[in-house]
């Protein structure tokens, strides 16, 4: 077993594993990941793992688009499934953010997304189970739909094993050595590993890596709550994924009678956060998902679960090289958005790290030092997930 390679990953989510497939589809096969627990056993694994394609930025609905053709087509890129469910997702606004739907809906139709504005009454039309009022407008993607995290994840990793890849899962990182503004090492509780460049995917244990190379960021962590219904399949079989800027929810249907239901974003505390669902959380999202949609009136409520976003001030990733230290990149701060994102940040951060920067998509608009330049992204709805 090598203890140097061209590349070492740190962390095992969707971006360590993506970022492993895409150096070695650009040739780059000696490298190594490195993971603390086991694979998507983090953010990623905890992840509503929605694919939708709604933004306000043209870089972000990019990502989206290409990344949906990504891994709706998984096994094509990887060779191995990656669970995509086409359901079709219905995002919802509150009265006064009509012109920003319309607007966003024109910039994904200029990047190839079907995307339509509907009037609530149109809406009623297609989906009358389902109840639009205090709803403004829509924005229908008839492609859109959800896939399996940690599928997708092991997709990627398989695939970059079968290229010469190697994975070590239950190895904590502890520190990257740098030597005059270049990464040569990481240190590990099993010893040190030399690394012609270094990827820092860590997710929510990020922010201690970059302190220690002097790079900063100004990231902090809400808990994400994801309540877990049967719904009757004698009345709902399936559904669309259903988003709604004025609750702040998502619902989405899984595999047999289970529909899940992504609700709050919450200040919390990385290291000591309530990893279950709070029952009156529960009891909330159950209300709003009944008056939106009545049939849920027989659903049984079955736990759930609470994960972590690791947010930025502007609710957007940062993708790009650590200033200070040549060969380190980092993906960081995803808010929510990293899984429907993750096959183009994998790409991006591969691309960086064999080129020096992103060739496919230009990825400056998400660069490290927007924060200290006062360029933040903007959302048409706001800071927060549906940014």
């Amino acid at each position: 077993m090598s203890d140097s390679y061209d590349v070492v990953v740190i962390g095992g989510g969707v971006m360590g594993c993506a970022t492993l497939h895409y150096l070695a589809k650009l040739g780059v096969t000696n490298t190594l990941l490195l993971e603390r627990d086991t694979l998507a056993s983090g953010s990623t694994g905890l992840s509503m793992a929605i694919l939708r394609m709604h933004y306000s930025n043209e870089i972000t609905t990019r990502m989206a688009k290409e990344s949906r053709d990504v891994i709706a087509d998984f096994e094509s890129e990887t060779g191995h499934p990656g669970g995509f469910v086409n359901t079709g997702y219905l995002f919802l606004v509150a009265p006064g953010q009509e012109d920003a739907l319309r607007t966003n809906v024109a910039l994904q139709r200029s990047h190839g997304v079907d995307s339509r504005a509907l009037t609530p009454e149109e809406a009623a039309r297609s989906w009358p189970d389902i109840v639009f009022d205090g709803v403004a407008a829509i924005a229908y993607e008839p492609d859109s739909g959800y896939a399996d995290s940690s599928a997708v994840t092991n997709g990627f990793a398989l695939s970059a094993r079968e290229a010469g890849a190697e994975v070590r899962i239950g190895v904590t990182v502890t520190g990257i050595v740098v030597e005059r503004g270049r990464a040569i090492a990481v240190e590990t509780a099993e010893g040190r590993i030399n690394a012609g460049a270094v990827v820092l995917t860590a997710g929510p244990w990020i922010p201690e890596f970059l302190q220690s190379v002097g790079a900063p960021l100004p990231l902090s962590w809400v808990r994400h709550q994801v309540v877990k219904l049967h719904r009757p399949l004698n009345r709902i079989p399936s559904h669309p994924i259903i988003a709604d800027t004025a609750s702040g929810i998502s619902f989405r249907p899984d595999a047999a009678d289970l529909t899940l239901i992504g609700t709050r974003e919450d200040p919390t505390d990385r290291d000591t956060y309530n990893r279950s669902v709070d029952a009156s959380c529960a009891a909330e999202s159950l209300e709003y998902v009944v008056q939106r949609y009545p049939a849920f009136d027989e659903a049984g409520w079955d736990g759930g679960w609470a994960g972590l976003f690791t947010i930025t001030p502007d609710y957007h990733p940062v993708i790009d090289r650590v200033p200070g230290v040549d060969n380190l990149a980092v993906g960081a701060g995803f808010s929510g958005h990293g899984f429907k994102l993750s096959p183009t940040i994998g790409r991006a951060l591969a691309e960086i790290t064999v080129h020096g920067r992103a060739t496919t998509i230009d990825m400056s608009p998400l660069r490290f030092t927007r924060f200290a330049e006062g360029d933040l992204m903007g959302s048409a709805y706001g800071a927060g997930v549906f940014a």
